[in-house]
């Protein structure tokens, strides 16, 4: 064997070895998040999330409620907006969204239109971009607090057919924070929603009257029950038969002590017997 087969065999390995570095690459370029700009969020911890940071096409999949159900929560996007940090939603703005967009007033389009005064207005409402098919079939709807969230939250949920290649925004008090932050380069923007009322006091007070209530009745049992004990205590149906059974046992002692007294003076009888025999003889 020459050098040339020598050369051939270590020319195969190195092609194969080759060949799998070259699948491995092209698969973690064509699965793994590589839009770049923060086009997607940080991982949240549930699997849809994961999802989000690790691939670039993916189904949803449907979340259930753990075993046992516990009470749906609420989502209120007034407390969230009430409560929202602006400063923590520029920061938010200026990581993922400022690859395709611009917000200061008089910015250019980029990949994205520039977002100054969004909050009052409209879908498409830019006619310097050139909007998707699918959001120019919805121009002219406003842009509110609730749509903008939606929006935020997953776009090509929200509009069906969107190119806009964003994964969205899941969690909630970031959305509320970048929301705040948009409203804040609005001029004249509207006030935010009002949180949702509290049931817990209307609850707390029912309750208060539910154990006023428990109370009276308990108070009013106390007295039937003491009314009921006194007058059992008024009325004696036992205490004559008790009387009576005694007096049956006083006359059976006394029929007994006569009988005692006839047998006693059976000895007596006798004695007069045998005197009169005596006499007789």
């Amino acid at each position: 064997m020459g050098d040339l087969f020598w050369n051939k065999i270590f020319a195969c390995i190195l092609a194969v070895v080759l060949g799998i570095m070259a699948l491995q690459q092209l698969s973690s370029m064509v699965f793994s998040s590589g839009h770049g700009g923060g086009h997607h969020g940080e991982e949240e911890g549930t699997l849809n999330d994961w999802a989000h940071s690790r691939f670039a096409y993916y189904t949803d999949i449907a979340e259930t409620a753990a075993a046992g159900g516990g009470e749906e929560e609420v989502y209120d996007l007034g407390a969230l907006l009430a409560n929202a940090d602006v400063s923590s939603g520029e920061r938010a703005f200026k990581s993922k969204c400022t690859t395709c967009h611009t917000i200061e007033q008089g910015g250019g389009n980029g990949t994205g239109p520039n977002l100054h005064g969004i909050m009052t207005a409209t879908h498409a409402h830019n006619d310097s971009f050139g909007y998707s098919s699918a959001m120019q079939a919805s121009a002219g709807e406003p842009w509110t607090y609730e749509s903008i969230d939606k929006w935020l939250e997953n776009p090509s949920s929200y509009i069906r057919g969107t190119t806009m290649a964003f994964a969205g925004l899941r969690r909630d008090d970031e959305r509320a924070n970048v929301i705040a932050y948009l409203a804040e380069n609005t001029p004249n923007a509207p006030a935010f929603p009002e949180p949702l009322p509290e049931e817990e006091e209307d609850e707390g007070a029912e309750g208060e009257e539910g154990g006023e209530a428990t109370e009276a009745s308990a108070e009013g049992e106390a007295v039937e029950t003491t009314v009921d004990s006194e007058t059992a205590e008024e009325t004696p149906p036992e205490a004559t038969g008790e009387i009576e059974t005694q007096d049956t046992v006083t006359d059976r002692d006394s029929e007994a002590e006569g009988n005692e007294s006839e047998v006693e003076l059976a000895p007596d009888t006798d004695a007069d017997a045998e005197e009169g025999d005596s006499e007789e003889e």
